[in-house]
């Protein structure tokens, strides 16, 4: 993929400049057109996206309101973090709110750069943590509010 720049406070700018060339070095582009299904809760996590324009919805099942979205993700935020951690499995479901472009980071030879090269491990799986905390205070957040009103 070509070398793209980051957006202004998205997560690759989290990232030295190093890091960031070889992760979007690694990546592959992918365009969804609105309303398309990216991919459903319990299939194989085979991405780390990043949104590169467009938005995503991140929706659960919900037994009381079935396919709920819990959250948006945004030009520069990454969701899909199942790719890098076992059993490797997506926990939730992802559509394309409009007209989207992600960078895919292929999960496998992702692991293996992080592996190979401690740097871009550290940064990323820094990074990480930082994204996977919020979202899992934002995430209860709106589970209460869900669950409340069911």
């Amino acid at each position: 993929m070509a070398s793209l720049p980051p957006q202004e406070g998205g997560f690759l700018a989290t990232l030295s400049p190093g890091v960031r060339t070889k992760l979007v070095g690694l990546g592959e582009r992918f365009r969804f057109p609105a309303g398309q299904t990216i991919f459903r809760e319990g299939d194989p996590s085979r991405y780390l996206y990043i949104v590169w324009s467009g938005r995503v919805s991140i929706d659960l099942h919900v037994p009381s309101k079935g396919r709920t979205s819990i959250m948006t993700v945004e030009a520069g935020e990454v969701f899909s973090w199942s790719a890098l951690a076992e059993p490797g499995v997506e926990t939730a479901a992802a559509r394309a709110v409009e007209d989207t472009e992600l960078l895919g980071l292929p999960g496998e030879p992702l692991k293996a750069l992080c592996q190979e090269d401690t740097r871009v491990g550290f940064e990323l799986y820094r990074s990480l943590t930082t994204v996977i905390a919020t979202r899992l205070l934002a995430t209860r957040l709106q589970m209460l509010d869900i669950f409340e009103t069911a």
